[in-house]
C-alpha cells in the first residue's frame, strides 16, 4: 500500500504588524544633547560614505552594489569606527533601500510602466546636516532605561546617554528605535517600533466603504450599503493657512535683518502646525475605520491618483492649499490602520471619477498622459457641491465622485444603486473636534 505523502504547499506566514509610538526627547543635559547632535552628524558621514559606495559602483560598473559588499568597503572607515557597530549598519541599510528603490523605479521605466525623467538618484545628505541613529538591538534594563548604543571612543569622549523608555512600551516586542534630529538637530524626536497583535475582527468582506479625498470635503464616503458621510476639511485648511501666513511674516522680519536659516520662531510655528495637521489626521483616519467597525464593513477602497499633488494646476492659492495638505499621510494611515483590524485596503486609480456620471454608467477610462483623449459624459456639475445625472437626479458631486471609485474598483456590484438612487442616503458633515 502506498504511503500518503504530506503535500509540499504551506501556508506563508503573515508578517507581524508593526505600531509606532513617537514623543520629543526631552529632559536632557547639555552634554547629553551635544553627544546626540555630535552621534547624529556621525551618522550623516556614514550614510554620505556608503552612498558613495554605492553611486561609484554603479558609474563604472552599471550594476547594483549589495548590502554585503558595502559593508565590507565602509567598515574601516573613521566613522564606521566612532559610531556603535550596528548603528553604522543600520545606516548601510538605509543606504541599501535608498539605491534599491532606484533600481526597482528603472525596472518600472523598462516595463513602460514609469517615467525616466521622474527617476534620481539618491543624493548625498548637506555636508552640515544630520541624520538619524537608528537602533536595532534593543536592550532595556530591568529599571526601564535604555543607554544609547555608542563605541567605547565615543564614549569616553562624550559620555553615555540614557533614556527612559515609557511604561506601556517596557512589556512590547521593541524591533526598532530611531532618534530623529530635527530642525537642523535643534531637538530630537524618539520613535519606537513594536511589534502589535493580529486582529481577531472578521468584518463583512461583501460591504465597501470609498473614499474621495479633497480639500473643503477632506473625504467624501460612500458605501454599497447607500450610506454617506463627508469630513470637513475647512479646519485643516485653515490651520494650513494661518502657518504660511504666520511664516510669511517672519520670513519677512528675517529678510529685513538678513537672517538666513529657520528661526526659533519659525521652528516652534511649524512644530505646531504639523502637530495639528497630524491630530486631524489621525482622528479622521480614526473615525472612518470605527465606521467601518460599527457597520460591518470589511473593505476600503481610497481614490488615488500618484501624481496629484505634484502636477496640481488649480491656480497659486488653491495649490497652496492642496499641495499642503497631506492626502499621501491619510492613505498610508488608513492602509495601516485597516490591516490593524483586518480590512482590506484598495488604492484605486481614479481619473474621470468626477466627470463621469454614476446613476448613468458612464464609462470609467483610464487616463494616458502620453497620448491624451477628450471623452464626453452625460451629466454635468452644475455647482461646486452638485452633479446632475442625466437621469435628472440631482447628487452631491463628490458622492458622485466616491460612487465611481467604487464602481471603478470593480470588487463588488453596485448596480443596485443605479437602478434604486432612493438608497442613497444624504451625506452627513462631520467635523473632527
Amino acid at each position: 500500500m502506498a504511503k500518503q505523502t504530506k503535500s509540499k504547499k504551506t501556508k506563508k506566514a503573515k508578517k507581524p504588524l508593526y505600531g509606532t509610538q513617537k514623543q520629543q526627547l526631552n529632559k536632557l543635559t547639555k552634554k547629553e544633547y551635544k553627544a546626540l547632535k555630535q552621534m547624529c552628524f556621525l551618522c550623516k558621514n556614514m550614510y554620505n560614505v556608503g552612498l558613495y559606495n554605492v553611486r561609484q559602483h554603479f558609474f563604472n560598473e552599471k550594476k547594483y552594489l549589495s548590502y554585503n559588499s558595502n559593508y565590507h568597503l565602509s567598515k574601516g572607515n573613521e566613522n564606521y569606527k566612532m559610531l556603535n557597530s550596528n548603528v553604522a549598519q543600520q545606516i548601510l541599510m538605509e543606504v541599501d533601500g535608498a539605491m534599491g528603490s532606484f533600481f526597482e523605479l528603472i525596472k518600472l521605466a523598462k516595463a513602460g510602466e514609469y517615467n525616466y525623467k521622474d527617476i534620481k538618484l539618491p543624493k548625498y545628505l548637506e555636508k552640515d546636516g544630520f541624520f538619524t541613529i537608528i537602533i536595532g538591538q534593543i536592550r532595556i534594563k530591568p529599571d526601564g532605561t535604555l543607554d544609547i548604543p555608542m563605541s567605547p571612543k565615543f564614549k569616553r569622549e562624550y559620555g553615555k546617554v540614557s533614556i527612559k523608555v515609557p511604561r506601556n512600551l517596557r512589556d512590547k516586542k521593541i524591533k526598532e528605535i530611531r532618534i530623529i534630529p530635527k530642525y537642523n538637530a535643534r531637538y530630537f524626536e524618539i520613535q519606537y517600533s513594536y511589534e502589535i497583535p493580529e486582529s481577531k475582527l472578521e468584518l463583512n468582506k461583501n460591504n465597501v466603504l470609498a473614499i474621495d479625498l479633497g480639500i473643503d470635503n477632506l473625504c467624501t464616503c460612500t458605501t454599497n450599503l447607500g450610506g454617506s458621510f463627508i469630513i470637513d476639511g475647512k479646519r485643516l485648511k485653515s490651520i494650513n493657512q494661518w502657518a504660511n501666513k504666520q511664516n510669511s511674516k517672519l520670513q519677512s522680519i528675517k529678510d529685513k535683518r538678513g537672517i538666513k536659516g529657520t528661526t526659533r520662531k519659525q521652528c516652534k510655528l511649524w512644530i505646531k502646525r504639523n502637530n495639528q495637521v497630524n491630530d486631524y489626521i489621525n482622528k479622521t483616519c480614526s473615525y472612518i475605520i470605527k465606521y467601518c467597525i460599527a457597520n460591518d464593513i470589511g473593505n476600503i477602497v481610497i481614490g488615488y491618483n500618484p501624481t496629484i499633488q505634484k502636477d496640481s494646476n488649480m491656480g497659486k492659492k488653491n495649490n497652496q492649499n492642496f499641495v499642503n495638505i497631506p492626502l499621501g499621510d491619510i492613505i498610508f494611515k488608513l492602509e495601516y490602520l485597516s490591516k490593524r483590524n483586518n480590512i482590506n485596503f484598495i488604492k484605486q486609480e481614479e481619473s474621470y471619477t468626477s466627470k463621469s456620471d454614476f446613476l448613468a454608467n458612464d464609462p470609467l477610462p483610464i487616463i494616458n498622459p502620453d497620448n491624451p483623449k477628450k471623452y464626453t459624459f452625460s451629466g454635468k456639475r452644475i455647482s461646486r457641491g452638485q452633479y446632475k445625472s442625466s437621469t435628472g437626479i440631482i447628487i452631491n458631486a463628490d458622492v458622485n465622485g466616491s460612487l465611481n471609485i467604487l464602481r471603478k474598483s470593480n470588487i463588488i456590484d453596485v448596480s443596485h444603486i443605479q437602478k434604486d438612487p432612493s438608497i442613497l442616503k444624504e451625506p452627513i458633515r462631520i467635523k473632527i473636534a
